[in-house]
């Protein structure tokens, strides 16, 4: 497959990305050293994703399943950055078609997430996020063999969950979160040239582990 234009501007821009991504987070890292509370939390978060619509000329299929890890760092009261990788997988919703193709969605995570109680004596907070993906688009065969790939390239997120607390010390948490997320991509194979838009919905839990909290 020849790459267009557009994949290979994705490829050289990736190393940008990351840079930009890590000069952030060392930023608030360094602000965010006089708040007391900070702490550095790990996020496993499985979930099932609902498409808003096909994918070129593919219907695709409901209940999809993916997953994401992210690792959170709370550099204010109520504010945290967060970064990570995440994988989803996508069928066709084809009965009568037998060349059963699997499209998988894999890049990287990046954004703010703003937490704060229910109420002052609330246990329970809530959750509002937001930000930035950077992925690509493969496309797989019956035998899982990759017979097409996007290259990566820029798309959104935002998604909003609840905090539960497990045991006395916090140090554990459970998520459930609905998420909606955003990728277009191009496409060039055997010379054709298409617009890849992968919009859905993405209902999870996540399992939230707090790593680090200043004293």
């Amino acid at each position: 497959m020849k790459k267009s234009k557009n994949q290979l501007i994705g490829n050289r821009a990736l190393p940008k990305v990351i840079l930009l991504i890590t000069t952030v987070l060392l930023i608030l890292v360094f602000f965010g050293s006089a708040y007391s509370q900070n702490n550095l939390n790990i996020t496993f978060r499985p979930g099932a994703n609902f498409p808003m619509n096909d994918l070129g000329t593919t219907e695709l299929s409901n209940g999809s399943c993916g997953f994401e890890t992210t690792i959170a760092y709370k550099f204010m009261p109520h504010l945290q950055v967060y970064g990570g990788w995440g994988s989803n997988w996508f069928t066709e919703n084809e009965p009568n078609d037998d060349s059963e193709l699997r499209f998988v969605e894999t890049g990287y995570s990046f954004g703010l997430q703003f937490i704060h109680p229910m109420s002052p004596e609330s246990k329970l907070n809530y959750m509002i996020g937001g930000g930035g993906i950077y992925n690509h688009i493969e496309t797989e065969n019956e035998d899982g063999d990759i017979i097409d790939d996007t290259e990566h390239g820029l798309g959104w997120q935002v998604d909003a969950g609840l905090l539960i607390p497990l045991g006395h010390q916090n140090r554990w948490q459970i998520m459930p979160t609905v998420r909606y997320h955003e990728l277009s991509r191009e496409d060039t194979t055997n010379g054709t040239h298409a617009n890849l838009d992968l919009n859905y919905f993405s209902v999870g839990v996540g399992v939230i582990w707090t790593v680090w909290r200043a004293k």
